[in-house]
């Protein structure tokens, strides 16, 4: 048996952990220990969207759903305060504040868990590579929040997954199957309809913009798709760094990151700085932006400890129906039949395709378990022979 076979590699599909803002931040050890991993040796695609039999396992299971939900609507959240603020503050100041509250709150948290906020030496410069590639598209995401409607900004980044694929495609060497290009390419065709190109759509009435509305609108669509790429590139890191990371340190980095990033941006005057009021209100609304994260990530990392992955994979696409519900509440955006259709199409295939690639990883899984099982038999027989 080769050395790639002594384990089953489960990887959380890209689906789960790649949302608004972030990926998950639990190491790879405390990611297999969420979704339960089958103990027989076949598999069914229809046992991954189950939860399990006994009570005791059920109850936990629903309560890391209840808490992914949690997270969904708390990403939301900061998503619907961010395009708030969009209205008087630049996206970088937005960051800014979310990093200050963000920075203190990990802090806090090393310190609780008795850890250095360093991490180990040898990891370091990929916490850190991880922590720059995150808040760039934090910071691409958030701008695209304040130019696009919710669902749009919300749609276009859920094509992180796609990406990721693609990625581990040509830097980790892994299989990019026919599926997986199927998968891909009608999630590009629900792109198209999401951003509606002007040489595409110019003859349908209904969907002109003036020149200004249609090249900040074109600009944004720009950032989030550079932002889903980020994402992507962020949680292909995570799986660099490996396990024994804690939580509360990838948090410190990126709360370092985004503060020294948005002080240079604001100070070079790429964007302009705006003096808060320092209003309740205001000041409020700012300081939500990073507590809401912050309790975003924490159950989006204990959720995925606790539930089974298939049923975690049709709850993360949640995202865009909150996305939409939101819009249609606080911004009275409502979407049109080529908005809703392209958010439908990314957010079923990204949905699909992590399903797909979760059931061919599980089958590899079960092969393997076969082989180590005859194995385990054959040395007992060849045992008993001998004696």
């Amino acid at each position: 048996m080769t050395s790639r076979e002594t384990a089953p590699i489960n990887p959380l599909p890209s689906s789960v952990i790649i949302v608004n803002e972030s990926t998950p931040l639990i190491s790879h050890d405390q990611q297999l220990a969420g979704g339960s991993l089958h103990a027989d040796t076949s598999f069914h695609l229809s046992s991954v969207i189950a939860l399990s039999n006994e009570p005791a396992t059920r109850d936990k299971e629903l309560g890391g759903l209840s808490l992914l939900i949690i997270s969904s609507l708390l990403f939301t959240g900061v998503s619907v305060l961010v395009k708030s603020l969009g209205t008087t503050f630049p996206s970088f100041e937005i960051v800014l504040a979310r990093s200050c509250t963000q920075l203190p709150l990990g802090l806090i948290g090393c310190f609780m868990l008795n850890v250095c906020p360093l991490g180990e030496k040898d990891v370091r410069k990929w916490i850190l590579f991880r922590a720059v590639t995150s808040v760039i598209a934090l910071s691409l995401f958030f701008y695209s929040l304040t130019v696009l409607p919710l669902i749009d900004a919300t749609a276009i980044f859920f094509l992180g997954p796609i990406f990721k694929v693609m990625i581990s495609a040509i830097v980790l060497n892994e299989n990019f199957t026919i599926m997986d290009g199927f998968y891909s390419i009608v999630c590009f065709l629900g792109l198209i309809l999401v951003a509606r190109p002007s040489f595409l759509f110019n003859h349908v009435a209904f969907i002109r913009f003036d020149e200004e509305e249609e090249y900040q609108r074109s600009f944004g669509i720009a950032c989030a798709l550079v932002a889903s790429l980020m994402s992507a590139m962020a949680y292909i890191t995570v799986r660099k760094v490996g396990q024994g990371t804690p939580v509360m340190v990838h948090v410190v980095y990126f709360g370092c990151v985004a503060t020294l990033l948005s002080i240079i941006v604001l100070a070079c005057q790429l964007q302009g700085f705006v003096v808060p009021s320092w209003s309740w209100h205001e000041m409020g609304l700012l300081l939500m932006t990073g507590v809401m994260a912050f309790l975003g990530q924490f159950t989006l990392n204990e959720g995925l400890k606790m539930a089974p992955i298939g049923p975690v994979t049709l709850i993360r696409s949640t995202d865009v129906i909150f996305a939409f519900v939101f819009g249609v509440a606080f911004f009275k955006e409502i979407p049109g039949f080529y908005t809703m259709t392209g958010s439908l199409l990314v957010m079923g295939t990204t949905t699909a395709m992590s399903l797909y690639r979760w059931h061919r990883q599980e089958l590899r899984n079960a092969a393997i378990r076969r082989r180590r099982s005859r194995d385990r038999l054959t040395r007992q027989q060849q045992a008993q022979t001998a004696s």
